[in-house]
């Protein structure tokens, strides 16, 4: 328990440096040029590490206030574009704040995600003080994937430091393999999918 707290104060740290130093601040420079922009929380700790009390707070409220900010400043641009949370469950500190425009609309828009199957639900009210602003939004489930290069998953035995991990890693890629949850083929080589949970794409009603 004490390791949890110690890790949810270095994290909320993280968070608040970035506050502190502007890094939410929306990169116009930066998104005229790639046609996207993104923030994210922090990508390091999310599979395992349960978020609750002041991380979870700050993390809604920085989702928040940057989609408001970068709302005001997209509008200035006179232009569509595209601009969401990506609320990820369970693993919450990898949301993020995405932003497109011209051709990456259509890319997050409708090329990005694969939609969530069964009858997930994301009940806005546990969110507290927050859930108000969040009942402003539209959502829609995603399903929240890692991704695995065949490369990758091809390994031999010597090229792993430790040979505990190559056998635990072969078990979970002949899972990977035999269950095929997705798999994209590029240039004779696969990429393997493996859900983790959910991503809810939330924009503005």
């Amino acid at each position: 328990m004490r390791k949890k707290s110690i890790l949810s104060k270095k994290i909320i740290r993280g968070i608040n440096k970035s506050i502190n130093n502007s890094d939410l601040k929306l990169d116009l420079d930066f998104l005229k040029e790639k046609k996207y922009y993104n923030y994210e929380i922090e990508e390091w700790y999310g599979e395992q590490f349960k978020i609750n009390g002041e991380l979870r707070k700050l993390i809604i409220r920085t989702l928040l206030n940057t989609y408001f900010e970068w709302k005001k400043e997209l509008d200035k641009l006179g232009k569509d574009y595209y601009l969401a949370i990506w609320l990820y469950n369970p693993r919450m500190l990898k949301s993020e704040i995405v932003c497109a425009i011209e051709e990456k609309i259509n890319y997050y828009e409708n090329e990005n995600f694969i939609p969530s199957k069964g009858d997930n639900y994301l009940d806005l009210n546990q969110f507290g003080k927050f859930s108000s602003d969040l009942k402003k939004f539209n959502w829609e489930g995603k399903i929240d994937f890692d991704s695995y290069e065949e490369w990758e998953i091809n390994w031999s035995k010597e090229q792993y430091p430790d040979k505990k991990e190559y056998y635990k890693n072969q078990r979970f890629y002949k899972k990977l393999i035999q269950e095929e949850f997705h798999v994209v083929e590029r240039n004779n080589e696969k990429t393997y999918f493996y859900p983790k949970g959910d991503i809810w794409i939330g924009k503005l009603k």
